[in-house]
């Protein structure tokens, strides 16, 4: 089968290889669906599909209470394996991972056609998405932030994918294409007044340049609500004793409205900068803060 080989060469076994290029034709598929246009039976499917989804070059979700599954875009597929690659063999030689780039580089092109080809085949409706890896979860999040219209709502919580502050310029971007921002921030990690002072100081940016901010003591969870459609929240895993984040993306605006409502019962009720700054601290060790039994 053509490119069978070439996705030998950057991390993919024969099977996994002949799976992904099927979940490239299609938009969605369940397991039994991809068992019968490969090669691969009923039994073992379900076994490649989660080295796929491990490897980072397929998504699973829930639909109607079924498994779907769903081939990752060819370049940001080809970035995965090969970060994987690099993480788990470490030892390789670096003629090895400049041989993968090269090789990801040819198939990017060729791939990226074959999955826009079946992205218009199938017209079935796609709003549920879950990520787990960190580098996709931040670019789904400047992907919303940068497609936003009209308003972007968002809470803001620990733990962060980067600093604070790492998002001014592209929030810049999008206040100054008239978007109504609103931001909601905790502020119960806090644990001396000079982490207050360096809170306050990141949040008094994000003022100056047009977001509308407020803080409050615990959120639920970390939100994104975009345009009264798109809506993207975060959760710990709470079994891993491994620090992860599973996070989800719904694009229905039913839910987007019943989050917002959630939104404003925090807002309203939030405090300013200003009331911030003059609110007497009651900082928390740090051992204590970790058994608060956080449930984002």
């Amino acid at each position: 089968m053509e490119y069978i080989h070439e996705l030998q060469q950057i991390g993919l076994t024969k099977r996994e290889a002949e799976v992904y290029l099927a979940l490239l034709q299609k938009k969605e598929f369940t397991a039994p669906e991809l068992a019968k246009i490969t090669t691969i039976t009923r039994t073992k499917i379900y076994d490649i599909l989660q080295s796929l989804v491990h490897k980072g070059v397929c998504n699973e979700s829930y639909k109607d209470g079924q498994k779907i599954f769903r081939g990752i875009f060819p370049k940001i597929a080809f970035e995965n394996l090969i970060t994987n690659y690099e993480k788990e063999f470490e030892q390789k030689k670096m003629e090895d991972i400049r041989q993968m780039k090269n090789a990801a580089l040819a198939l990017e092109k060729q791939l990226a056609e074959v999955h826009e080809s079946g992205m218009k085949s199938n017209e079935s409706l796609d709003y549920f998405e879950i990520l787990t890896d960190p580098g996709q979860i931040r670019k789904r999040w400047l992907s919303i932030q940068r497609n936003t219209k009209k308003e972007l709502f968002v809470f803001v919580k620990p733990p962060y994918t980067g600093a604070l502050d790492d998002n001014v310029v592209e929030e810049t971007d999008t206040l100054q294409r008239k978007i109504l921002g609103r931001g909601v921030y905790e502020y119960n990690k806090i644990t001396s007044s000079k982490e207050k002072e360096e809170l306050i100081e990141i949040l008094e940016t994000y003022e100056r340049i047009g977001e509308e901010v407020r803080i409050v003591e615990a959120l639920p969870m970390k939100l994104v609500i975009s345009d009264e459609t798109v809506t993207m929240f975060s959760l710990n895993d709470r079994i891993s004793l491994k620090p992860s984040i599973t996070t989800m993306i719904i694009d229905h605006p039913t839910f987007a409205y019943s989050m917002k409502r959630i939104f404003f019962s925090f807002w309203d009720n939030a405090l300013t900068i200003e009331e911030y700054k003059n609110l007497e601290p009651e900082y928390r060790p740090a051992n204590e803060l970790l058994n608060m039994g956080d449930s984002h």
